[in-house]
């Protein structure tokens, strides 16, 4: 069991953990309906985000939003300690009603843009996330955690900011898991099969799924569930009724919508609407 320091309520989950000897069972590619940060301190790892694998080296920081696919892979059993702060968008409505500190979220294409290094940040992030540890009381938790976690916001923001504009040394061509990602993410709602994706990007099927599990950790048909059921749990979590959010978000019966919903999310569609409206 992992240690660690845990702050919890509805719109946000931070915690500080270190695995001793990590294996790679927990850290498998998973989707959901909340944005993320990463600070990776110490261990042997990669972070996949969609079609892309990077090096985790210390003091790397990772985002991801809603709907991106991404999971950790263990390199080596050597401790891994990491920061991780998980959030509603509506953490922000009473100071920042646009959400434009969640620009470097939203304002960049899937999978790109991600991974930032210590030396992007005019104040180191480890700092903010460090000094997030209040053990007092719950209020003082709560009151600690927002105030660093604004100024972190901020501090990604004006990272994001050079970062969009820095052309890249080059342009490689898309590889075929991108390729299936765009069109897949494109047309997500749709009347959609692997072997549409297949046909449109001239390529077997065997091809396509041996690809695209290579470079995400899922096959292709995975990866549309995983994004269909974040999409209606994130509906379905704001007051639609899971009978029309299944339909929206791509599934063509509820019963096995519901099946597969209870199985990722462990929690039946309704029980997950009262517990949010709680």
């Amino acid at each position: 069991m992992p240690m660690y320091n845990m702050y919890e309520d509805q719109q946000l989950l931070y915690r500080h953990l270190t695995d001793e000897k990590p294996d790679n069972a927990p850290f498998y590619m998973h989707i959901h309906d909340q944005c993320e940060i990463l600070y990776f301190i110490r261990g042997a790892a990669s972070c996949t985000v969609e079609t892309g694998t990077h090096p985790m080296i210390p003091d790397t920081l990772v985002l991801m939003r809603p709907m991106e696919s991404h999971c950790i892979n263990i390199l080596a059993s050597e401790p891994y300690e990491r920061y991780t702060l998980n959030f509603s968008d509506d953490i922000l409505n009473a100071v920042d009603p646009e959400h434009k500190l969640l620009t470097p979220f939203y304002e960049r294409p899937l999978g790109e843009l991600n991974v930032y290094r210590a030396s992007e940040f005019s104040i180191p992030p480890v700092k903010l996330l460090a000094a997030m540890q209040n053990p007092g009381t719950e209020k003082g938790d709560r009151l600690a955690i927002m105030t660093y976690f604004y100024s972190l916001l901020g501090e990604i923001n004006k990272a994001f900011s050079v970062k969009k504009h820095t052309p890249p040394h080059s342009l490689p061509a898309k590889s075929l898991a991108v390729e299936a990602a765009d069109y897949i993410n494109a047309h997500l709602f749709e009347d959609l099969s692997v072997q549409t994706v297949a046909s449109v990007l001239f390529v077997s099927v065997s091809q396509l799924n041996r690809q695209f599990k290579k470079a995400t950790g899922f096959s292709p048909w995975d990866y549309i569930i995983g994004k269909r059921l974040a999409a209606a749990r994130s509906l379905i979590r704001n007051g639609i009724p899971a009978t029309h959010a299944f339909a929206q978000c791509g599934f063509n019966d509820y019963s096995s919508f519901y099946r597969m919903y209870i199985k990722r999310f462990g929690i039946s569609p309704k029980a997950d609407q009262d517990e949010t409206a709680r």
